[in-house]
């Protein structure tokens, strides 16, 4: 993944902060037993290699993970080896969902993404209830590409995340989107309205949302998530506020990767603690960037 510049700390309202402020207090360094915690997962050829998955998965239990977002090959020579992963990691407690996504399936024409669902439908179709996944988890992101006008890519945009759900939810099947933290200052046509915040039009077409909130404090990422926090109680759409950890050369504010894995623990509590005050959609909660870069954290503060 990678993020556009943009801090909204600061400009958060009086009554959001209150909220976050009293919640962050009262329940700073605990977890929530309400929240879900998710990790995204791209090394997709581990699922070819039974020791490796479950070391890692090993790892996840430990850190108290309840969810996974599983970047890997569907064709058909490879979907043995999914099975046997996705019900691993369900007899770990943990629940996957199918992770893909490129910026050009937004172009007109572009088949990118119908291939990629048929694969998944046909996966679904012959797994075994422990080896299905939960949802088909996207992560398409215009901002990264530099040849469209940014008129021109987000109303591209817009278009594809209604067709894309449209047959998601045809097929029975759910579908949640990654999404930066500023897509409510946005605005595309959607439908007879014309000046319409993108937020809205991913909202309308997900059943939940994992927002880039990098952040590194718990204060700062609930603030840059508030537009996405209150939009998904209005929605009743399940949201998950992502934290990073490597270095991404954005700058240190957007990952725990100079604070370290014990930091991030804490904070992550607190952001949980604050959504469980929000009262915000079931199955909400937090997720790590991503997993490669978590076992670093924490081999690096364990002195490896």
């Amino acid at each position: 993944m990678k993020y556009m510049r943009c801090n909204r700390v600061g400009v958060a309202s009086r009554v959001f902060h209150a909220t976050v402020f009293l919640a962050v207090c009262f329940f700073a360094g605990t977890a929530s037993a309400q929240t879900t915690k998710g990790v995204w997962w791209w090394r997709g050829e581990d699922a070819a290699n039974p020791a490796e998955a479950a070391r890692r998965m090993e790892f996840l239990k430990k850190h108290a993970v309840t969810e996974i977002y599983f970047c890997t090959d569907l064709k058909k020579e490879r979907q043995a080896d999914v099975r046997r992963f996705v019900k691993a990691a369900r007899g770990q407690g943990m629940r996957v969902a199918y992770l893909n996504g490129d910026v050009s399936w937004i172009r007109p024409g572009n088949r990118g993404f119908a291939e990629t669902l048929a694969r998944y439908l046909s996966y679904q179709k012959s797994a075994a209830s422990d080896e299905k996944f939960y949802a088909i988890h996207l992560d398409v992101e215009p901002h990264q590409d530099a040849k469209l006008a940014d008129a021109r890519k987000w109303q591209l945009y817009a278009d594809f995340v209604l067709r894309a759900a449209a047959d998601v939810h045809a097929a029975g099947e759910k579908v949640e989107w990654d999404i930066p933290f500023w897509l409510d200052g946005i605005r595309v046509t959607y439908g007879y309205l014309e000046n319409a915040p993108l937020l809205e039009v991913v909202m309308s077409a997900a059943d939940g949302v994992a927002l880039m909130s990098y952040r590194d404090t718990a204060e700062a990422t609930l603030d840059v998530s508030k537009a996405e926090i209150a939009l998904a109680k209005k929605r009743n759409v399940r949201v998950i506020l992502g934290a990073e950890t490597g270095e991404t050369g954005e700058g240190s504010v957007v990952t725990y990767f100079e604070e370290g894995a014990a930091k991030m623990d804490a904070e992550l509590a607190k952001v949980s603690a604050a959504l469980d005050a929000e009262k915000v959609p079931a199955g909400a909660g937090i997720a790590i960037h991503h997993l490669g870069g978590w076992e670093k954290l924490v081999e690096k503060e364990n002195g490896k």
